[in-house]
Parts: structure tokens; C-alpha cells; sequence
């Protein structure tokens, strides 16, 4: 599923090209996403309108336009945004098609079909959002307030990081790789770290976010940005998939664990438990 880092990417590759262009229609395909507005709601409130400003929360992409419509789309565990020239040779799994002003097509991509595009008509809040954590990077997220919503917790570290409702876009691969970085075992008990760990995990969760986003992402499987590039993250990765492979900083086998029915990595020599 992508995360933070590449719904970001892929919002920074659509504003510059499509920031004041109206919405002329929109195809949709026999399929439907998970969850999906109707194609009636789809065109009665986005045609005509102006993309204002196109806002990421967590893994959502909040496409604001004229008179107050808020276009929200979620790309599941498969799912791309690309943008073409119109009248481009046919994808396959493409199931909704936002037909833009200056010959553009933006094409919502899905082989799962776990997606989701939703439209709310103007004083209508994105239900979605109100589930979404605080973001990473923003200012109330500090390590007094990480500690304090762990506080009294047994939940595995790991499984508190990726908690949405609490801390907004961090996934498996992010998880696992803030852990290595942050030198702690993703079983530990969340309520077991200090105010100096809790430190040291947020220093890494945005260092490594900010440093997957300039990377372009991370592809492991199905990830593409807007113009059907892959990212280069996936390259500077130091566990996430290299279960039984030597540690880049002790030469250990990197080991895979099962949480909550996702596959963890880490190194058994560096990250400690508490």
C-alpha cells in the first residue's frame, strides 16, 4: 500500500500540472472501487470545476475545488493516479477517468479494486479524516505527546507506529526501517520507551520520510508516481524485505517477524527490546 512518502510524490507531481484546470467529465468503468461515490454524485459536483488545491492527509489525496467540492481519493493497497495525455491507448484496471481541461486524463488505476473516490458537496467534511491520526511532521507531534499516548500501553511498538488514528501515513515498510534507524525491537511494548527513545523515533520517522520523499518513494510492487515512474527509496532500504540477509551495520541475518498479520524485519542484534 502506499504511504506517506509516495501519496506525497504523487501529489507534488499533479499540483504543478493541473492546480487551475477545470474538471471537463468523468469516465467511470464497469467495476466499481471499494468505495466509490456514484457516478450520478461523481457528475453533478466535479465537471466545470477548477482544481484549487490538492491537499495529502495521511494516505489521502483531498483534491479542493471551486465552490467548496472536495474530491477524496485513497489508493488502497494497489492502487496509482496517473496522469496522461487524453486520448492515450487504453490501461488495464483503470475504473474511474477525470477527463481534465488542457487535454489531460487522470486515471485512477486499481487491480485490487481496494480504492476510494469519494466526492462531498460543499460544508460536507470528509468522513475519512476524522479516523486520521496527526501528521508526522506536524508541530503538536512531539516526543511529550508520543510518550503520553503510549503511556500505560502494551501494544507492540511496531503496531503503535502504524496506528492511522494516531500518527497519520506510516505503514510496514516506513515502520520497520524508523525502528532499525531508532534502535529498537518493533515487539517492545510501546509503553515501555522513554522520553529519549520516544526522541530518537521521531528524529527518525521524519528523517526517513523526508528522505523517501526526495527519493521519489519506495517501490517494492506496485507503486508508480503520476507519470508512471518507479521510486528509488527501495534502494536505501536497511530491513524492510531483506529477511535473512546480513545487517548493513553488524552483518547479523536480518529477521522476519509476523505482527498483526504483517511481516516485520529487523535486525536481532541492533534493535533491542526493553
Amino acid at each position: 500500500m502506499p504511504e506517506l512518502p509516495e501519496v506525497e510524490v504523487i501529489r507534488r507531481g499533479l499540483a504543478p500540472r493541473v492546480l487551475g484546470r477545470r474538471i471537463l467529465t468523468v469516465v467511470v468503468g464497469e467495476k466499481r472501487l471499494r468505495q466509490e461515490s456514484s457516478p450520478e454524485e461523481l457528475q453533478q459536483w466535479l465537471p466545470g470545476r477548477a482544481i484549487l488545491e490538492i491537499e495529502r492527509r495521511g494516505k489521502y489525496l483531498l483534491f479542493h475545488l471551486e465552490g467548496g467540492v472536495t474530491l477524496l481519493l485513497h489508493l488502497g493497497m494497489t492502487g496509482r493516479l496517473l496522469l496522461l495525455p487524453a486520448a492515450s491507448p487504453t490501461l488495464p484496471h483503470v475504473h474511474l477517468i477525470f477527463e481534465i481541461e488542457g487535454g489531460l486524463d487522470l486515471a485512477f488505476q486499481d487491480v485490487r479494486r481496494f480504492g476510494q473516490a469519494l466526492v462531498f458537496p460543499p460544508g460536507v467534511e470528509p468522513a475519512p479524516l476524522a479516523q486520521v491520526g496527526r501528521e508526522p511532521f506536524s508541530r503538536q507531534v512531539t516526543p511529550a505527546w508520543l510518550a503520553g499516548e503510549a503511556r500505560g500501553r502494551s501494544r507492540a511498538l511496531k503496531n503503535f507506529l502504524m496506528d492511522g488514528r494516531l500518527l497519520a501515513g506510516i505503514g510496514n515498510i516506513y515502520a520497520s526501517e524508523i525502528l532499525f534507524a531508532a534502535r529498537l525491537h518493533p515487539a517492545t511494548p510501546a509503553g515501555h520507551l522513554s522520553l529519549a527513545d520516544w526522541a530518537r523515533v521521531l528524529k527518525e520517522t521524519r528523517r526517513i520520510l523526508n528522505a523517501a520523499i526526495a527519493k521519489g518513494g519506495t517501490t517494492v510492487a506496485d507503486f508508480l508516481n503520476s507519470r508512471g515512474e518507479t521510486g528509488l527509496f527501495q534502494l536505501e532500504l536497511m530491513v524492510y524485505g531483506l529477511g535473512g540477509e546480513p545487517c548493513g551495520k553488524c552483518g547479523r541475518a536480518i529477521a522476519r517477524i509476523s505482527q498483526g498479520g504483517r511481516s516485520t524485519f529487523f535486525c536481532p542484534r541492533c534493535q533491542k527490546g526493553k
